[in-house]
């Protein structure tokens, strides 16, 4: 029969010695993978979600490509954070996943109508453009806050969550350190124990 110090020592060994990593499973590096944010999706991933969901987008970025291949690469990191957002949306809240793809539409319009307002020719067609651009807006601000409400609701439920535990061990405050006692001195009962 093993003592207690013995699986200590054998589960010690273990932790430090833990299963070598092959090449293929070395992690990525820092810069791509913060602390508890999954990874970006590659650059083909993303033009491929872009070419599927978001053709307007999915043109302006062949366009970077062949004329300002810096700026290219530099978006299409930029819109996998989008994709990676839109994947956990559609995981959690489809419809607000949906409203992401629409808010990106719209603010792809809102550019475009910039772009007729600076060149429109007269007073009265720039204020036409200007209620257009206005009225997008909301509706993308809608969308935004949509989301934010969302995040909040689910931020309140982890806390209430986490509330909830810390009452728990409040209250079974002696049971908790008992425990405790009992593995450190090892004076738990030995037909019980684990090992």
């Amino acid at each position: 029969m093993k003592t207690p110090l013995t699986w200590i020592v054998l589960t010690a060994a273990l932790c430090v010695a833990g299963p070598a990593l092959t090449p293929a499973q070395e992690p990525p590096p820092p810069e791509e993978l913060p602390p508890g944010e999954p990874p970006l999706p590659s650059p083909e991933e993303t033009i491929e979600f872009l070419e599927a969901r978001l053709p307007e987008t999915y043109a302006d970025l062949q366009q970077l490509r062949q004329h300002e291949p810096a700026m290219f690469e530099m978006e299409i990191r930029n819109l996998g954070h989008l994709v990676r957002h839109y994947g956990e949306l559609q995981r959690n809240n489809p419809e607000l996943a949906d409203g992401l793809l629409r808010a990106h539409r719209l603010d792809h319009q809102c550019r475009q109508m910039a772009d007729k307002i600076r060149m429109a020719p007269t007073a009265d067609e720039k204020a036409r453009l200007k209620n257009q651009l206005r009225e997008t807006l909301d509706e993308i601000f809608e969308l935004r806050m949509a989301e934010r409400e969302l995040e909040v609701k689910h931020l309140e439920r982890e806390l209430n969550h986490i509330r909830g535990l810390l009452d728990t061990r409040r209250q079974a405050k002696d049971q908790i350190i008992d425990r405790r006692m009992r593995d450190l001195t090892f004076e738990g009962d030995e037909a019980l124990g684990w090992w």
